[in-house]
């Protein structure tokens, strides 16, 4: 994945700022350690700023809506925010030039109608994130989402009370500033020892350890934009490669008007997009967005999603990994166990044949040979005997050992059956494990892999028992529509079954969308009349939005009445014909209706 860089906060401060200045607090959100998300209200509405200090995915952007916290308890530091910023107003969103620092000032009153002004500090700087509440008047620290010792860092301590000052410049011009002759003099030097620095072998490695505010993926884009891609050896440092170079830089610096792109497979971003330039062929694997906020809140929300999928699927993995091999050793062990007492019906016959021989025997005898009863030949057969028991109690202690090892054998068969069938239903979760890629389908095999103990131990532990036999119904989404109609939502095969089966009436208006795996949906009508417009549009973007599908897009949504979609048969639960279709489009980039965000928070 791309970090976050200067350039990128820089085009989302000069897209926010105006939608932003003079806004109040409404709400403040903390959804995990270093991630907050500030409600700023108007009267043109409200508006969220996502301010993010994680190590992997800090940024700082505009998004739709506050995601859900992760967590029910309030944070001590949300708390600190909530006491000094609510009801406080945006005054200033200020980029430290060149760094990834933003200074978000607020002027605030306290009760008792005291004027100060506060700044939360975003420090967006991968490992070494954080984000700072201080005193503008005082310069004091106020709060910090996660507080910075002496033992962690030699160079800047960060907690309440301290002074707050400045993370340390790197002792290198900035991209940013540096001016035409500093260009050239580096470059200059890049010229002149070229053939003895080892360590710089490419353009990239030249820029980033010469000039501070830029990453690995500007640099690339850098040298990618000036044509430069062939390095030293089909580039050797000259006039003109200076010339390219400085163009790019030079442009960067004065940039003001973006052009936000990111690319398909998520792999990297651009806010300027000279890729345009570069390699117009690529166009097909990227895409564009009318802001950077759009792109920046796209592409981390695509990443996070990306890497919780990959997460989820490895500790399925990992469970099923772990039972496979418990269920293996199950296997095992009941085959030697079967291996063993396979020829158990031998006791048996031990002990007829010392009842039938009970004549022959005298005390103290330790084997008794005689004709074998079982064999057609008759021939002789040496049985063992206990030397302290007579004759019936050696028949009987054979008994007990020919019952026992019989128990052995059917308790081993039907752990083996057992074994060698939830192995295949753990292959099955495999298989379903390699297929899935998409949340939901994750989220549904979880319940059925990681879940199911805790569901067969709740009965247990709250000592309450199912009041009927019947089967527990799954239970379906539904949601208000702008105009009151209940929306149902079928995810799934099962689900779907129960929608069109049970829940559907002949007047109900049926969703899906055209030639795509997705979710069922259903409008519930009332007194048989067509739901308005907008009810029929959020249905449709329900459907759309539930479509097994790529980022965003337009899709065609087909719908009809309930009477006109038919089940195929019993074996094949969620899948129906229809007819008196209709369709329309959606544009599942569009602003989610507010009534549809529930479903997807």
């Amino acid at each position: 994945m791309q970090p976050f860089d200067a350039l990128t906060m820089r085009a989302i401060i000069q897209e926010a700022r105006p939608l932003l200045l003079n806004r109040r607090i409404d709400k403040i959100q903390q959804l995990s350690r270093d991630e907050v998300v500030l409600a700023l209200r108007s009267k043109a509405g409200t508006a969220f700023l996502l301010v993010s200090a994680q190590a992997s995915f800090g940024r700082l952007c505009l998004v739709l809506t506050a995601p859900p916290p992760k967590t029910q308890s309030t944070p001590a530091f949300c708390q600190i925010l909530r006491k000094h910023l609510s009801s406080g107003t945006l005054v200033a969103l200020d980029q430290i030039p060149g760094e990834r620092i933003a200074d978000l000032v607020f002027a605030c009153t306290d009760e008792l109608g005291n004027r100060s002004t506060k700044i939360l500090t975003a420090e967006i700087m991968g490992r070494h994130s954080n984000l700072i509440l201080w005193d503008k008047d005082t310069e004091t620290i106020l709060g910090a989402s996660h507080n910075v010792t002496q033992e962690m860092s030699r160079q800047r301590e960060v907690a309440p009370g301290l002074r707050y000052c400045r993370p340390p410049k790197q002792e290198k011009p900035g991209i940013f500033f540096v001016t035409a002759d500093e260009f050239a003099n580096a470059f200059s030097v890049l010229k002149s020892a070229q053939l003895e620095a080892e360590e710089i072998k490419t353009y990239e490695q030249w820029l980033m350890s010469t000039f501070a505010g830029l990453g690995r993926h500007l640099s690339e884009e850098i040298i990618e934009a000036a044509g430069l891609l062939g390095g030293f050896n089909g580039h050797p440092p000259s006039e003109s490669t200076r010339s390219a170079l400085w163009s790019k830089v030079n442009a960067i610096q004065s940039s003001v008007a973006y052009d936000p792109s990111m690319r398909e497979d998520l792999t990297r971003f651009s806010v300027v997009s000279w890729w345009k330039q570069a390699a117009p062929e690529q166009a097909d694997q990227w895409k564009e967005f009318p802001s950077a906020n759009d792109m920046v809140d796209a592409y981390f929300r695509g990443i996070q999603l990306r890497t919780e999928i990959q997460q989820l699927k490895d500790r399925i993995r990992s469970e099923l990994r772990s039972e496979e091999e418990k269920l293996k050793f199950r296997l095992n062990t009941a085959e030697k166990l079967l291996g063993t007492s396979r020829d158990h019906h031998h006791y048996k016959n031990y002990g007829d044949m010392i009842l039938a021989n009970l004549k022959n025997l005298h005390p103290g005898q330790s084997v008794l040979q005689c004709p074998d009863l079982y064999t057609e030949s008759g021939a002789k057969v040496e049985i063992a005997l206990n030397p302290n028991l007579n004759g019936s109690q050696n028949a009987q202690s054979y008994y007990r050992l020919f019952a026992k090892s019989r128990t052995r054998c059917q308790t081993a068969r039907a752990s083996h059956q057992d074994a060698a069938a939830r192995l295949e239903e753990v292959n099955s979760h495999f298989r379903l494990l390699d297929k899935a890629d998409s949340l939901l389908e994750l989220q549904s095999l979880k319940e059925r892999v990681l879940d199911r103990g805790k569901k067969a131990e709740a009965p247990q532990q709250n000592q309450q028992r199912p009041r009927d036999n019947k089967p527990s119904q799954p239970r379906l989404m539904s949601i208000k529509s702008s105009d009151g109609l209940t929306i149902i939502v079928g995810r799934n095969k099962t689900e779907n079954d129960v929608l069109i089966s049970k829940l559907t009436q002949p007047h109900d208006i049926w969703l899906h969308a055209q030639g795509l795996e997705g979710a069922h949906v259903v409008i519930k009508t009332q007194n048989k009349k067509e739901p308005p417009a907008t009810t029929l549009r959020e249905a449709a973007q329900v459907a759309a939005r539930f479509a097994r599908t790529g980022l965003g897009g337009k899709i065609k949504i087909v719908y009809t009445l309930g009477k006109y979609v038919r089940k195929l048969g019993k074996d094949k639960p969620g899948l129906v014909r229809y007819e008196n279709e209709r369709t329309l489009e959606v544009d599942t980039t569009a602003p989610m209706p507010p009534s549809l965000r529930r479903l997807f928070t």
